[in-house]
């Protein structure tokens, strides 16, 4: 295992195909803000504009909060880092969090890296940190977010109204969650089918 891993950048959770890390904030800032910048994926998460220096200064913020956890999403293969995966607003009384998901490479969509780095940060949110309920929210015109979400196990809850504004409308955010209990029945399940 640990010739496998040797090439890897300092990997916390390892996947098939992807790992999870710890994001450097003087290495990844520049990613970060370009794709909080990218037109594509602000529509959905950020109306701010994110310069570099601000970028390092988020994440060395979002490190010190004992409520967040942010993990930069990186190929195997090479390395190469294509998104962020984390889960913020934890409450350790009642073991909740939400979780959030940025594939910010957009040569790689499609093609099923979000749905493996949903399923690595769910292990370590129940496992590790023993949440009870992950929730998650996405956009109604976020149907590849949404569509992710559902094949990683999360049940559609509900809809929130007019919940975001963005670019002068309004716009419904679908509410997902996953309990414990569900992801351990389903690797029970997924341990009785192999």
């Amino acid at each position: 295992m640990a010739e496998e891993t040797a090439h890897l950048q300092n990997p916390f959770i390892i996947g098939e195909r992807v790992y999870l890390r710890p994001l450097e904030p003087t290495q990844d800032n520049h990613l970060y803000a370009t794709w909080l910048n990218d037109e594509e994926i602000r529509r959905y998460f950020s109306i701010y504009p994110t310069s570099d220096a601000r970028a390092k200064e988020r994440l060395e913020q979002l490190y010190k909060d004992g409520k967040h956890i942010i993990f930069g999403v990186a190929l195997k293969s090479n390395n190469r880092l294509i998104g962020l995966v984390g889960l913020k607003d934890i409450n350790y009384i009642n073991q909740t969090a939400e979780f959030y998901i940025i594939i910010g490479d957009r040569a790689v969509w499609g093609q099923g890296y979000g749905t493996e780095a949903t399923k690595l940060m769910i292990r370590y949110g129940f496992m590790e940190l023993n949440l009870n309920r992950i929730q998650t929210q996405d956009m109604e015109e976020n149907i590849g977010g949404w569509r992710a979400d559902e094949k990683a196990g999360f049940k559609y809850e509900g809809t929130l109204r007019q919940a975001i504004l963005r670019f002068g409308k309004y716009h419904d955010v679908r509410v997902y969650s996953l309990l414990r209990s569900e992801y351990l029945e389903s690797l029970q399940q997924e341990n009785q089918g192999s």
